[in-house]
């Protein structure tokens, strides 16, 4: 026999189900992106921002043929630098 799940639950299985969908499109998004901005940025260098702010082209993979992280992790990422 089935346990009877209440609504409540399954609202928020439901919310949490949409919510991965979501943040693979922005994800797909931000990988798209940084496809387009790679072969105009330079290693290093930086990208002025809006309150001060900047980004960077970080490689993670400068100091290590390997990176060891509990999830996937890209060559390159822009940080933000703060001013």
């Amino acid at each position: 026999m089935a346990k009877k799940v209440n609504s409540e639950l399954q609202e928020k299985a439901r919310a949490h189900l949409r919510s991965k969908a979501l943040a693979r499109k922005h994800y797909e998004r931000a990988d798209r992106l940084l496809a387009e901005i790679l072969p105009d940025l330079k290693k290093g260098a930086e990208i002025p921002l809006a309150g001060g702010k900047r980004a960077k082209l970080k490689d993670n993979f400068a100091d290590a043929n390997k990176v060891f992280r509990s999830h996937g992790i890209a060559r390159y990422e822009l940080e933000i630098i703060e001013s």
